[in-house]
């Protein structure tokens, strides 16, 4: 069995859109949610999912971005033994005129308004050494230099006597640049994550060179590579069960450098350290030869259904949406499922209001002002829709009073498979099986489910929001186990 890296945080940072179509890096959002996935995963690096946070698309705005540094301060700073990885990948450029380097958000207006709109060099390094992490990792992929071309981006108009794209110079006073490291770290256990301390900065590529992307456009060399090291590619010991820092700055400052040549291009990555320390379990801590039982996983590949993962779970129930993100306090602004003291909320809410209990199943389109949901009985000032019901759904009410019973859990049912069959008729078969073995309650085979939900939400994307919904409520998220909240959580992004 997997163990999660409970000591483990992540913040990562792609601005893969912006309001200025010709800044857009359509590659970035791939690389972004590949480090995500990994990170993330119990069979990979196994951090707590609670603990990463995504910024991506319209939200990598200035105010997000800074956020997020914020966020993983906070997190840190109540955690002696931390490790912290900060992942940021986007445009960097500098202001010739003013000599200063920005990075590029989403919300940048035009770029005479770099000094108004994006974020200073100064601010992000500030932040970043204010992250007080015991170990820390800080990997940069800017797209930079000349051939922006690479990353499909259309940069002719830019002015290059003001503005010049470069490599981010981010500089942790205690680290150094090592060219090659040759550690033996020899680890066993999940407590080795909590050996040794230190910094360390990764950069996609030098001051001279741009990020390329691989050939088949999967995501870019820099990323595929770096993920080979959080997963087994790098060289290490036969016991080994945790990835150090030196063995992914090595595998990546080298590979890159040769599947760059490879494609007719050149790219080294440069890497400074100010120690050799843990920054992730390998494979789930099981290592390469438990974990997979032959080679290392290529990076392309699907991530595998976890058994017995915990993924963004609260007291056993299903809590869906970006952790830190549509979940991290005040109110929620669109469709969502969030879990607070045992209570599954889907709809749209508005200010603030308390919500506790343990078994209140709520569904609706606004509830407005403060109110107090508690145990199982609800008061509620202003509700939109039917004057019998809340929201759209007659069925609703009864359900919040006395649960459901099998004739409602199959009316249920039947109104979601008219939602499947408009999308693919095929598809209702899986509909049927899927409320048979929901039927079956905790008895229910969890695999069974992931699986049906998995080929639900492939046959018929338009559906995947409904299929979320169904598991919001009481009766059915009763079936649902940790893998089924895996699945549930990746269709729902």
């Amino acid at each position: 069995m997997s163990a999660i890296f409970e000591h483990g945080y992540a913040l990562i940072i792609g601005v893969d859109a912006n309001q200025m179509p010709r800044l857009a890096l359509p590659s970035v959002a791939k690389d972004v949610q590949a480090i995500y996935d990994v990170l993330a995963h119990p069979q990979r690096c196994a951090y707590n999912p609670e603990n990463v946070r995504l910024i991506k698309g319209e939200k990598a705005t200035s105010k997000e971005i800074l956020d997020g540094l914020y966020w993983l301060q906070e997190k840190v700073r109540g955690d002696g033994e931390a490790t912290a990885v900060l992942y940021f990948s986007g445009h960097g450029m500098v202001d010739k005129a003013a000599d200063q380097y920005y990075l590029i958000p989403y919300d940048i207006r035009e770029l005479s308004r770099l000094r108004a709109d994006a974020i200073k060099a100064e601010t992000f390094t500030a932040e970043i050494s204010d992250i007080r992490a015991q170990r820390m990792l800080v990997v940069l992929d800017c797209c930079h230099a000349a051939g922006m071309d690479v990353k499909n981006v259309d940069l002719a108009a830019l002015d290059t006597s003001r503005f010049q794209t470069a490599a981010f110079p981010l500089d942790l006073p205690e680290t150094k640049s090592v060219p090659v490291f040759a550690a033996e770290p020899g680890a066993k256990n999940i407590s080795d994550l909590l050996d040794g301390e230190g910094r360390a900065i990764l950069n996609s590529s030098n001051n001279a060179q741009s990020s390329f992307v691989r050939n088949d456009g999967a995501m870019s060399l820099f990323t595929y590579h770096l993920i080979e090291a959080l997963t087994g590619h790098a060289p290490h010991p036969d016991d080994a069960t945790v990835v150090y820092v030196t063995d992914v700055m090595s595998w990546v400052t080298h590979q890159v450098k040769k599947s760059a040549r490879e494609q007719g291009r050149d790219q080294t990555p440069v890497m400074k350290t100010s120690g050799v320390f843990p920054i992730a379990m390998l494979l789930g801590g099981q290592g390469v030869a438990k974990g997979i039982g032959q080679l290392p996983p290529n990076p392309l590949e699907p991530l595998p259904t976890p058994a017995g993962a915990t993924v963004n779970q609260a007291g056993g129930n299903i809590v869906s949406g970006a952790a830190g993100g549509d979940m991290a306090g005040g109110d929620i602004n669109k469709t969502t499922i969030k879990k607070k003291g045992g209570v599954h909320i889907e709809g749209g809410f508005s200010g603030g209001s308390y919500v506790g209990g343990d078994s209140t199943v709520i569904q609706g389109d606004q509830i407005t002002g403060g109110e107090k949901f508690t145990g199982s009985k609800i008061s509620i000032g202003s509700v939109s829709g039917n004057n019998n019901a809340i929201g759209d759904n007659p069925q609703v009410s009864s359900y919040i009073q006395q649960g459901m019973n099998s004739d409602e859990l199959t009316q249920l049912f039947n109104s979601f498979m008219g939602q499947v069959a408009q999308s693919d008729p095929t598809a209702v078969a899986k509909v049927v099986a899927l409320q048979a073995e929901v039927t079956r309650g905790e008895e229910a085979d969890d695999e069974k489910i992931a699986d049906l939900i998995g080929d639900i939400a492939e046959a018929a994307p338009s559906a995947v929001e409904g299929l979320s919904n169904l598991f919001a409520y009481a009766e059915v998220a009763k079936a649902a186990g940790t893998t089924t909240q895996f699945i549930l959580r990746r269709i729902s992004r």
